[in-house]
């Protein structure tokens, strides 16, 4: 094996293994950054000396051309524009150009495509969703050394009753493998079945009502789309699992019992409306922060890094805290690097959209990208390179059924 698909595979399972993004750091000279950043950072470096047997993917001229202009436009609004407009130090350049490392990252891989094996990425990337939250659960039982900002409090305590996992969001892609492209390669084995059935229960324990939503409704989408006789009990059985998995966290924790409560129960039963519930005292001050600065006229090439969008007064904080990002993806690349990148950031979905016809990265796209409207799923999380991988699994000319179990391929 090349040295460089080896370390590229290293790489990419530590920097995803973890329950959070947040869970271990590097002290480096000068700076100090995250475990999952640095693999960020180093994967498409890596990437480029990587080699594989199969056919290069050509993703064509106007998406390339998207990102090159994304990249440069936002180099030279940080490093150049900002200084003569705001006075904005070198320094404070790379602070905000350091924000948006998943998505520049991710696209950079887009761009040169994976050079080693994507069925060894699609393997290392499942094994690293099944760790992770696994790894989540026992933390509910046990003080793992991997949380270094927790002030001596127990995990669930620190995030107020939520399991919090970074990889969770792939449960959107778990939720479309346990129902649809049963004859695909990329969905045989136990392996696959095992993280898409963990990555589910991960996202309905994280609480987000944004993704609950989205999963409501892609469930309902694949159980119409996928509707037969045979496919009857998988529809009854998988809901009623996960029913009973959130039933169970909900009495015996009670931390677990609250946010069920405030979030889910409190809705179901019109104690509050969803806006009371998710806005009031919550994301209202990040609106009004956004549309304040938005009218201020910082929507032309961003805020200067030391400019926050909003100061978080919730009833968690003891003090205003000046927040540099939002949970919204394109309010982000808005108000960080101005309006053209955020076009061109559209365009690279747009066309990421029209180059790949295959339902399951529609659906993921589709549901990521209704998220980023009120979570940073297409920006800073995880998702953005789940979504790339996606793009390339379902891209190749790969669609024998049995495919890991070829003469070429590898078992699971």
């Amino acid at each position: 094996m090349n040295i460089a698909n080896f370390i590229f595979y290293v790489l990419l399972f530590i920097g995803f293994f973890l329950p959070t993004n947040s869970s271990l750091n590097i002290s480096l000279p000068g700076v100090s950054i995250f475990v999952n950043e640095l693999a960020f950072l180093l994967l498409p470096v890596v990437n480029l000396f990587c080699t594989n047997k199969s056919k290069k993917i050509q993703i064509g001229l106007k998406i390339s051309k998207y990102i090159i202009l994304y990249l440069i436009l936002v180099f030279l609004t940080e490093f150049i524009f900002k200084s003569i407009v705001f006075n904005q130090s070198i320094g404070d350049g790379f602070k905000a150009f350091r924000i948006g490392i998943p998505f520049y990252s991710s696209i950079l891989l887009l761009y040169s495509g994976f050079k080693a094996d994507i069925k060894i990425i699609w393997k290392i990337i499942l094994w690293a969703v099944v760790i992770s939250v696994l790894l989540s659960i026992i933390s509910l039982y046990i003080d793992l050394p991997i949380y270094s900002d927790t002030e001596d409090m127990s995990v669930l305590e620190f995030n107020q009753g939520r399991v919090v996992n970074s990889n969770a969001a792939f449960g959107i892609i778990g939720l479309y493998l346990l129902f649809a492209d049963k004859d695909k390669w990329y969905n045989q084995g136990k392996l696959v079945k095992y993280a898409s059935i963990l990555s589910v229960i991960a996202l309905v324990l994280s609480f987000n009502r944004t993704y609950l939503a989205l999963m409501v409704l892609e469930f309902a989408y694949l159980a119409y789309k996928t509707l037969t006789f045979n496919s009857i009990f998988k529809i009854l059985v998988y809901p009623f699992v996960f029913l009973i998995v959130t039933f169970i966290a909900y009495n015996n924790n009670v931390l677990i019992q609250r946010q069920i409560d405030n979030r889910i129960l409190s809705i179901l039963f019109e104690e509050q409306t969803l806006a009371e519930s998710a806005i009031d005292g919550n994301r209202d001050m990040i609106y009004e922060g956004m549309l304040s600065r938005i009218e201020e006229g910082y929507w032309v090439i961003g805020l200067p890094y030391n400019e926050p969008i909003f100061l978080n007064n919730s009833a968690y904080v003891a003090n205003d805290v000046p927040m540099s990002v939002t949970d919204t993806s394109p309010i982000n690349v808005l108000l960080r690097y101005g309006i053209i990148p955020l076009l061109f950031w559209l365009l690279i979905l747009k066309t990421m959209f029209k180059k790949n016809k295959s339902l399951f990265f529609r659906t993921a796209l589709i549901i990521y990208a209704v998220a980023s409207l009120n979570l940073d799923a297409l920006f800073r999380h995880n998702s953005i390179l789940f979504l790339i991988i996606i793009f390339y699994l379902t891209i190749l000319p790969l669609h024998e059924k049995n495919y890991f179990y070829s003469k070429n391929g590898f078992k699971q």
